[in-house]
């Protein structure tokens, strides 16, 4: 919210800095988002102010409310605007029903106005300097009533609305034109504003088109009602918007101000428009509005937790500036009712942070903690992050909710679950893979000139195990793009390629209990000839590779990006490390190649290996794949290095020899090798 600083001497008589102001408004909780000096020809040297306030306080969406703050912060006397009430000519014969939903609605008709009149120049300037579009002088008016006050406002054509008014819930796929031409198709959860033939509001959102005001309107029914926030809460973003109006009642407006407004915007509209005005009618459900409860407050305690000296009668004037029913109960005890306008005030601690806000963020003591010793677990996350930290990564956290699109590019065809109500059409799905959020931050890294990039994030993902279970798992999965290392006098950086990666994943895996191997996999946006699943005690555990070159093309890029994702869910940790004896003999060693079919991947060859070599194996490396002359169509040819070594002895010709003959008759009888001789 933007504002004119000159505005809030129509409540307070503030004669401080802009650069004060904004200050005592950040360290109050109220966070200046930025200010700008501007010049008003009406008010003389003023300062746009823009404000970046929090969800919890819906009651400084006004100039009334940030008022408020300042007057308790300066010790200022807080004044209202002139607002009487206007003497109605006449009765309208409209009649009013409110509904648990919103259980307070105000409406009065205004006859006879000139719509085509100029709305007031110190009205027009401060709605721009909110930086709201001019329209006529009745939404003028309604607008710098909803900014000045809090309270939203909605005026009809009254010669559109047929009989009486109610507030109600709409019917299922009741239809609606609002008043920018966008049609909504409601169901039960939706409230409206309701004539006796069809809805003519989407209730604390917007106005609808067939009732609106326009240059030809005569009399107007004007609006000021009171929402429960939980029912107007996310239904503007279902329908993937928001309004100035559904952005308060979300939050909640003081449900004791619809009257006030009314009346202000009475006389603003009689000065501006003219008109004769009825009589004001209403229907409150008063069992339906929000129940106001006393918090007690222990004033010592709270000394104690912000290492304060707060005394009783200062922390009772707080509490009475902001609005509260304070009363001063035994000893340090304090009993306070919350006005109607602070929806976020329930428990004790919310009293404590009120103090800390007034008091000043800034100006409570600095006092340092006494270190406490204790020996505590690793956890496997925090272990995999700096394992990974120490390798160059650098870890990202991103959203759990992505757009539809990156959900086709990177979901793995899992079915997602959709989020009822988005905060954004970018976020509208629960992600089923980390891998979206990695490349988006790798774009953005890549956009602001970051060539090379080592990520990776730890978080949740999210699946549908059958329409309504849903499944949640914890996954680290990274991605590497660019250079192995800097270019320097000697010679230039190699490119990042595929057994990086791989080195890397085997780095973690071996923080795991169990063999690991990797097989051949089929994931769309992974290259079909660099990728693999990767299998911890023969269970599909996730899946390393390059992205598949139709992807980078869609992505606009040209280098690979290589993408690892482990589910760690069951996995059991292997972090402990122990000292193992070193042997003082010999090693020795055999290079073996084998002839197999190309189907076979590495591990299995190695796996085999393993089981064969005895008691003394040690090492095994493969060294040389080769394809072509000499070898059949269907074949290749891996040489493989296998060392023994004993701690005990050096091992004799005829040990490793025979050790060799198992290996050899292992591999024919298992996977159909021939020694290559």
């Amino acid at each position: 919210m933007q504002f004119s600083k000159n505005w809030l001497k129509d409540f307070i008589d503030i004669d401080l800095s802009t650069e004060t102001i904004c200050s005592q408004l950040t360290m109050a909780g109220l966070e200046v988002d930025s200010y700008e000096d501007v010049t008003s020809k009406i008010t003389g040297k003023d300062s746009i102010i823009k404000l970046d306030i929090t969800p919890n306080r819906g009651d400084c969406f006004s100039i009334l409310g940030v008022a408020r703050e300042l007057s308790v912060l300066n010790n200022l006397k807080l004044s209202l605007p002139n607002i009487s009430s206007i003497d109605s000519s006449f009765k309208d014969k409209i009649k009013i029903k409110a509904c648990p939903e919103g259980p307070s609605y105000f409406g009065r008709t205004i006859t006879d106005i000139s719509v085509n009149s100029k709305t007031l120049p110190l009205i027009a300037e401060r709605l721009k300097f909110s930086d709201q579009k001019l329209i006529d002088p009745v939404v003028d008016i309604t607008n710098y009533i909803l900014l000045e006050l809090g309270q939203p406002l909605h005026a009809f054509d009254r010669d559109k609305l047929r009989g009486n008014i109610s507030v109600r819930t709409a019917f299922n796929e009741e239809k609606i034109k609002l008043l920018d031409d966008q049609e909504l198709v409601l169901d039960n959860s939706c409230l409206v504003i309701s004539d006796e033939e069809s809805a003519v509001a989407f209730a604390g959102i917007m106005g609808g088109k067939e009732s609106a005001v326009s240059a030809s309107t005569n009399s107007i029914f004007l609006e000021s009602a009171f929402f429960k926030p939980e029912a107007i809460r996310g239904k503007a973003r279902h329908y993937g918007f928001q309004t100035d109006a559904s952005l308060r009642f979300e939050r909640g407006v003081d449900y004791k101000i619809q009257k006030i407004a009314m009346d202000r915007a009475s006389i603003l509209l009689r000065d501006t428009v003219g008109g004769r005005f009825s009589e004001i009618t209403s229907s409150t459900l008063k069992n339906q509005l929000p129940k106001q409860t006393k918090i007690n407050l222990d004033l010592e305690k709270s000394n104690d937790l912000l290492g304060t000296k707060i005394s009783k009668q200062v922390a009772l004037g707080y509490f009475r500036g902001l609005g509260f029913e304070p009363e001063s109960l035994k000893k340090s005890s304090i009993s306070a009712t919350p006005p109607s306008w602070r929806y976020d005030l329930t428990i004790e601690a919310d009293l404590v942070e009120e103090l800390a806000r007034l008091e000043g963020y800034d100006s409570l003591p600095q006092l340092s903690l006494s270190p406490v010793y204790k020996k505590i677990e690793v956890n496997s996350q925090s272990h995999l992050s700096d394992l990974l930290s120490v390798k160059g990564f650098n870890e990202i956290i991103s959203y759990s909710f992505i757009s539809r699109e990156d959900h086709d590019l990177f979901g793995e065809g899992v079915a997602a679950l959709e989020v009822e109500n988005p905060i954004s059409q970018n976020m509208s799905v629960m992600r089923t893979s980390l891998v979206s959020g990695l490349v988006r931050t790798f774009l953005h890294n890549l956009n602001h000139g970051q060539d090379t990039q080592r990520l990776f994030e730890i978080g949740n993902i999210f699946s549908l195990k059958n329409t309504k279970e849903v499944a949640e798992k914890i996954t680290l999965a990274g991605l590497m793009n660019g250079k192995v290392n800097q270019d320097n006098w000697k010679e230039k950086a190699k490119d990042i390629s595929f057994y990086d990666l791989k080195g890397v994943v085997q780095d973690l895996l071996r923080e795991f209990k169990g063999p690991y191997t990797f097989e051949n996999c089929k994931i769309d946006f992974l290259h079909p000839g660099m990728s693999s699943l990767i299998k911890i005690n023969n269970k599909i555990i996730g899946f390393m590779g390059s992205l598949q070159p139709t992807y980078l093309d869609r992505l606009g890029l040209s280098e690979d990006i290589y993408i690892f994702s482990i589910e760690l869910n069951g996995l059991q940790k292997n972090f402990s490390s122990s000292y193992k004896e070193f042997s003082k003999f010999p090693s020795s060693s055999r290079d073996l190649s084998f002839i197999v079919n190309k189907s076979i991947v590495s591990s299995s060859i190695e796996n085999v290996i393993k089981s064969a070599a005895g008691k003394f194996f040690r090492d095994i490396e493969i060294f040389d794949v080769y394809e072509g002359k000499g070898i059949e169509e269907e074949k290749k040819s891996i040489a493989i290095s296998v060392s023994w070594q004993s701690t005990k002895q050096t091992l004799k010709d005829s040990d490793i020899d025979s050790a060799v003959e198992r290996i050899v008759n292992s591999m024919k009888k298992e996977l159909g090798g021939e020694l290559r001789v």
